[in-house]
Order: structure tokens, then sequence, then C-alpha cells
């Protein structure tokens, strides 16, 4: 590439710098005119170029990187195309020049304005017909027409076209992945522009990733332009290649004894594995050495990392910056948002690539995940895990560096080592104590209650008199010595080479220092909040875990609505939310007023409710004896009134049920009562007794089993055929007012002045009970009976509209003798458990 194109002004001051620099690698940001020549330039980074990569924020979409090669030769290195790979993921351009700014080769050219090429909506509702490509790729068995998804699809593209916000409810078997993934894929094909695609569950992202998306590749995919997409985790997720090499090589001093037998596995399986995350694991490593060797944003050294080109989430994220689309989950998402939120970033990479096409599946999910990132916790056994992998037995990190530091006798070393074994571990034991006496006191004033909120009052509570200052005061103290010496002694040691193993071990003592500062700032939030502040938060301390009993401190923000129009509805041009369920009572106000979206201006342009293709009246009857004790009057007659029920049903259907609850509580009492009475008949399947998936593995393969499930069987669970057959819900799904959370948000709506059960429990119950609902029938030929053991939905004014968003299935509202003999009768129809007599 010609030099010509640096106007001299700017070619002059590069020459200064770069001899100001000696010579020296000298990163600057410059930037062309409509011409092509670069105008103006400035001075962002002095060393190596992946310097830059430290810098959010440095530079905007149609800028360009520019630095110097000392060595004359303009190729550019691997680490160089790393960079421009990076940058030009934000729009942003890459060239190289010589020290004497004689040559430029521009590696990378600022992408260019273009125009944008509109999707033509019926075209794209046409790719998911009959005689479409779609239906091609899954062959004339498999595929099943559906206009519900063909209007999604058009829908979609819409928003894709015009901007803005569109709300999508699709019922159980509308297809709603192929109707957002279709448009998704056709914009990055006609405008190269990736969409992000969010969803709650692992088992959605597995769907997409190893059936849906294959499936459209296949379809769409053409000759000079293929199909591209990724799935993207979090940093913890993947495996370290440089971590493990250090945890092996210091596995007698960082462990206890038994360690060793399980690195050696996963070095074995790091040789083998094609995306080295926890998911393509046989089995989960144990707590203490995935902590060790998962990869860790703040411990990583990037370009320096001699694993680099193997890297397995930088591999990840590189399939990511190229992909068409991007599955991540709600959590992965929030980070990138709060680390956004944090650096004022909304050009570049963060967490995620840079986007403005995002898709939120399961978008029902998205206010509670979100509080989660945007707030802070703090739990007993993570403090104990984090001061553990310092010094545990004599193992740990602390032990490990003092045994490298023997190995050196000058004299910063030898500071450092008496730095080390006299005060750090002084400051570890007083962290130790200081976090039994802080947490030991929280539990005791917890006393037999699971949760207590910690309102306003709080800080005239005894227990701050009675040594919970003190014992605050003391750990934060004990956290700061820790840091403080730490962070000496990577000053005094001074180590430049990453690869070295002293610098190595110093990386993650400073990591775990960070991670206790995080902590002190989670305590300091949920126990003493700053007095003023502008962002009111609902703070609570909470008992969980019935084998390892834990304490947890937690702050989250109790509005989260102007943050998430502000930070993420208002800075993305095409946003699509949709789930099965959206809407409550045939509306959207409730979802648009929790995540923000009815706050003005709003961008909100669609909102469509969707219905399931799906024969309700005939394939499903719904049963709602009004006989049954009310549960929050008479909870033991509720009791018995559900397990008589689940048995009399387990005798007319040949098992194959599915029981849902509210609580554990209510679960466990159920468990217990029927055990005896099922008499080893029907397999009885208990959430608790193994894990979720093997549970609905047993179901699916038994039949005729009876499982007991309470919340994260409400949703993302598909059993479609007659394995299931019966959905019994035990209760209305309310969420419990006492829930520090909730009962902050009814307070908030109380005090505007708007009635907290109407306009918040009851349409979150409205919406969880739809999910529910929607486990029975899953595909066209399924039929089975959904039985609510809650009378209050046909006798309380607010039954109206809870019943108004459920799928039209027959109804049988009655005595449950009356409703047993509809349902028997129309298993008899279908050929379902015993015959009537």
């Amino acid at each position: 590439m010609s030099v010509e194109r640096l106007v001299p002004a700017v070619r002059a001051m590069l020459q200064a710098e770069i001899a100001a620099a000696h010579g020296r690698e000298v990163s600057f940001v410059v930037r062309a005119d409509a011409n092509g020549m670069i105008v103006q330039a400035r001075v962002v980074a002095r060393g190596t170029v992946d310097a830059v990569l430290a810098l959010p924020g440095v530079a905007e979409r149609g800028d360009m990187l520019l630095h110097n090669h000392p060595s004359g030769v303009l190729d550019p290195s691997g680490a160089d195309l790393a960079v421009a790979a990076r940058l030009h993921d934000g729009g942003v351009g890459f060239g190289i020049v010589d020290n004497a700014v004689t040559a430029l080769y521009v590696v990378v050219e600022c992408p260019r304005a273009r125009s944008v090429s509109r999707l033509d909506s019926l075209a794209i509702a046409e790719l998911l017909s009959e005689t479409g490509p779609v239906a091609r790729a899954l062959g004339g068995t498999t595929f099943e027409d559906r206009p519900g998804q063909r209007d999604m699809a058009a829908y979609t593209a819409d928003v894709y076209n015009d901007g803005g916000i569109a709300l999508l409810e699709a019922g159980t078997g509308v297809g709603k992945s192929f109707a957002y993934l279709v448009p998704a894929l056709e914009w990055a094909r006609a405008n190269g522009e990736r969409t992000i695609v969010s969803t709650n569950t692992i088992n959605l992202q597995e769907q997409l990733v190893g059936k849906d998306l294959p499936i459209l590749a296949r379809a769409l995919s053409a000759g000079d332009r293929p199909v591209t997409f990724a799935l993207l985790k979090g940093w913890r997720n993947y495996l370290c290649l440089a971590r493990l090499d250090q945890a092996r090589a210091g596995q007698e001093s960082l462990f206890p004894e038994g360690r060793g037998a399980e690195l050696e596995t996963l070095a074995g399986w790091a040789a083998r594995t094609g995306d080295g995350s926890l998911a393509d694991l046989a089995e989960e490593p144990s707590p203490d050495v995935w902590d060790a060797v998962a990869a860790e944003s703040d411990l990583c050294t990037r370009l320096k990392c001699p694993h680099f080109d193997r890297c397995f989430l930088f591999q990840a994220r590189r399939q990511a910056a190229e992909a068409d689309v991007v599955v991540v989950n709600h959590h992965l998402l929030a980070s990138d948002l709060a680390v956004r939120i944090a650096s004022d970033n909304w050009q570049e990479a963060a967490v995620l690539p840079p986007y403005r096409r995002l898709v939120i599946d399961e978008a029902h999910h998205l206010e509670d995940v979100a509080a989660q990132h945007l707030g802070s916790q703090v739990s007993m056994l993570g403090v104990q895990r984090l001061l553990g992998r310092l010094e545990r037995n004599g193992r740990g990190l602390l032990p490990t560096l003092a045994a490298a530091l023997a190995t050196h006798d000058d004299l910063l070393t030898s500071a450092s080592r008496d730095l080390l074994t006299q005060s750090l571990l002084d400051a570890l034991v007083a962290a130790r104590r200081g976090s039994e006496e802080l947490f030991g006191r929280l539990g005791r004033r917890l006393a037999a209650d699971q949760v207590l909120r910690l309102t306003d009052a709080f800080v005239e509570d005894p227990v701050w008199i009675e040594g919970l200052s003190v014992a605050l005061e003391n750990l934060l103290i004990a956290f700061g010595r820790l840091r403080d010496g730490v962070e000496t002694i990577a000053d005094r040691l001074s180590l430049d080479d990453p690869a070295e193993p002293r610098a190595q071990l110093v990386g993650e003592l400073r990591g775990v220092v960070r991670r206790l500062d995080s902590a002190a700032e989670a305590l300091k939030a949920a126990l003493q909040p700053p007095r003023g502040s502008s962002a009111a938060a609902v703070r609570w301390l909470e008992r969980r875990g019935r084998k390892t009993p834990n304490l947890t401190l937690a702050a989250v923000p109790l509005d989260l609505a102007p943050v998430l129009k502000d930070a993420l509805f208002d800075r993305v041009e095409t946003a699509v939310l949709t789930s099965a369920t959206l809407a409550a009572g045939g509306e959207f106000t409730f979802l648009e007023e929790r995540l923000g979206l009815a706050l003005p201006p709003s961008r909100v342009v669609i909102r469509e409710i969707l219905p399931s293709p799906f024969d309700f009246p005939s394939q499903c009857v719904f049963g709602i004896p009004t006989d049954v004790p009310e549960p929050r009057d008479d909870e033991a007659g509720h009791d018995a009134s559900v397990a008589r029920i689940l048995v009399e049903l387990a005798h007319a259907s040949d098992g194959g049920i599915f029981a849902l609850f509210t609580s554990h509580g209510a679960l466990r009492r159920a468990a217990d009562t029927v055990r005896g009475q099922l008499g080893g008949r029907w397999p009885l399947l208990v959430q608790g007794d193994g894990q979720r998936d093997q549970l609905l593995r047993r179901f699916r393969e038994a039949g005729s089993a009876i499982l007991l499930g309470t919340d994260s069987f409400w949703e993302g669970v598909d059993v479609p055929g007659r394995a299931l057959r019966v959905l019994i819900i035990a209760k209305l799904p309310f969420k419990v007012p006492s829930d520090p959370l909730t009962a902050a948000r009814l307070e908030r709506l109380s005090d505007a002045g708007v009635d907290g059960f109407t306009h918040y429990l009851v349409p979150h119950a409205a919406l969880k009970l739809k999910q529910g609902f929607g486990r029975l029938i899953r595909s066209k030929t399924d039929v089975g009976a959904v039985i609510l053991l809650d009378r209050r939905v046909v006798t309380k004014r607010y039954g109206e509209m809870i019943l108004e968003g459920l799928p039209p299935a027959s109804k049988a509202i009655g005595n449950w003798m009356d409703v047993r003999r509809v349902v028997e009768e129309f298993f008899a129809q279908h050929g379902i458990g015993a015959p009537v007599y």
C-alpha cells in the first residue's frame, strides 16, 4: 500500500513519536477521510501491539490501528493477525508502517458504511413452506407445515428491516427457533451482520447448536456463503491449558492428596477434546481442581500465553467473531451487559462480540438473571474456598510460592519470602478467623429462618453491637492485608515473562485477592450500603443447601427497568423477545413494565401471540376439582387430597404422571405419603434423588413412571409421546410474598399506588402456570390430562385472567368424582390406562 495515503502532518507526527520511543513499537489510532486519506492520528500505546487489547474504547468504528515494525518487515505476524481480527470485529482497521514511515501496509481496511439490503418478509416465510429448502433438508416425513412459524418468521424479518423490538409469544408447536433463526441467517447473508441469540436453559442451547442450526446450515448455505454459527460460554466453562500445566507441575504443594490422578485425566482429555469445555467432560471434576484450571479473564495473559494458538476459549471467541449467529445464555448476556456498563464500552468486544441484532428466547427469565449479574453476592463457602486456595493443610498457592522463592537468593526475593511467611500467612489466619466469626454471627441471627431481608432498619439490629461490626471490620482489614502483601511481592519481583513459574503463581495470587476484594465489596453492599445511595437495592441473608449448609449475602438492584432499557434495548437496532409465555391475560403489559420496554419512548413495534397449532380440545382434558381444600386455609387437607388424587390417577392412567409442586416441602410430604401406596407398581422418581437429566431419562424409558418435581421441572422439559399422559399441578405457582426481592417489588408498587397482588403476583403466576401446562402436549399426536388441584382459579376474581392465557383444552370443573369420571372417559377414548367399568 502506498504511504502517500498519509497526509504530511500525520506522517511527520508518526516519525516523531517512533523516534521518541527510540525505534520501539508504538501504536496509533488514525482516521481516514472520505477519500481514504489518513488525516488524523494519536498515540494510544507504547510496546507490543497487543497492549491495545487491554484498552476498551480506544478506537471507534471507522478508525484504524496503525503500528510500526522496527525490523522494517511489514508482513503481519500471528499476533498482528489476531489483534486485527478482534479489532475488525468492532469495525476498526489495522495497518503497519516501518520506523521511517516510508512504507505502509494495510492489513485490514476500515469497513465502509454500506447500504442495507432489506429482507423480503414473504420470501423469508416461503423458506419455511412445504416447497422450501428447509422442508427439503428435513425430508418429507420429518417436515411439518406450520403457518404460525411462517408468520413469526415474517414478523421477525420486518423488525430486522425497520428496527425496533418485537414481542412474539409462540405457543408449543409453533417452531419458534426456526422462525427467528431463518431471518437472522438471511440477514447475515445479505448484510454481513451477526445476531446474538440468548437462551435461559442448556436444553434449548443444545437444541439450537446441536440440531436446529445444523439443519438450517444444510438448507440455507450457498456455495460461496456457508451458514456459520457458534456457541459461546462463560470463561470458567473452558479449560485453561496454561493453568493446567501449572497445576500439574505444582500438584504436590497445591492440592490435597489424591488430586493428581484427576489432573492427569484432565490432561489426557485436553489432548482429545474439541472445545475444551465442561460440557465435553464425561465426569465433572471436583470444585477445587476446576477452580485451579478453569479459564479466568483476569489471569489470562492472552497473546503472551504459550498456549494462545490452542486456547479453547479464544478458539470459541474467534469462531463467535466470524459467526452469523452466536448462541449464548442469559447469564453470559447479562455479564456482557455488566462489563459494558462498568467500562462504558458500547462499540467493541466485551464478554461478547459487539452486536446490534439480538434474539432473547425464554425472555421471561431475563429480569431475574440480569438482577444476579447487576447486583452482588458473597457466600460463606465461597470465601472459605478462596482462602483455601491460598493455603489449606500446608498446601496451596502461598506454600508453593514460598518454595519457588526459596530457590533464589537475591535481596528482593528474600524480602518477598519474609513478607510471605510472616505477614501474609498471619493475614490469612486473621481472614479465616474473621470469616468464621462473621458468618457464625450471621448464621445465629438467621436462627431457624432460611431468609432474612436486610432493610434500612437492620442498621439498628442488636447483632451489630454484639460483635458483627467488629467481625466485619476485622475481616475487611485482613482482606486488605492479603491484597497489599501480594501486590508488594508482585512489585518487588517485577516478573515480565508470564511463562516463568513464579510469575504464574503471583498471577494466581492476584486473581484470588481480586476475588477477595469483590467479596469485600459484596459484604459492604449487603451489610453496610452507602447512605443515600441513589439506586435502590434489595438486600438479604439466606441459608441454602441441606447437605452442606451455606450462608449467602446478596444485594441486587430493585428496579432494573431503566437499566435494561438504557443499556440493552436502546442500544441494539433489533431485538426479538420470544417464549411460549410472554403474555399474561392476553397482554404483554407485565413483561414490558418489568423489562423497561414500556418506558418512553417505547421501541416496541410488534406484539403478537402465535397460538399453538395443536388441537387442544381433542388432545387434552383440563380438570379442576372444586372440593379440594384450599392450600392456604388447610395445608394438611390439601396435602392429603394431592396424594390421594395422584394415586387414583396412577391407577386410572397406569402411571405416566408428572406432578409439579411449588415448594420442596410439599413435594417431600407427597412423596412420603404415596410411596407406600404405589406398591412398586409404578417407578416413583422424586426431585433430589438424582440429577434432573437422569430422572427425565428414567421417566422416558420406564413409560409408566411417576415423577415429582418443583421449580426446575416447570419448564424446559420435553417428553413427547405416551410416557407422559397426566400432568398434576398441585397449587397455583404464586411467588412467595416474603421473598426479599418479591417483597421489595411489592412495596415499590404499593408506594406508587399500584396493587402488587393484581399487577405483579397474578401475572407472574399466570405465566408460570402456562409454562407448567405446556409440559404435557408436545406434538400433534400427544394426548393427556392436566389436573389443577387449586380451586382458587375458579373461585377467585383473578382466576379468569390466569385461565385466559392457557391452551383451549376441554374443561372438567366440579367435585373430584365428576372430574375423575370425565378424565377416565377421555383415557378410555384414547386407549390410556385401565378400562372404565
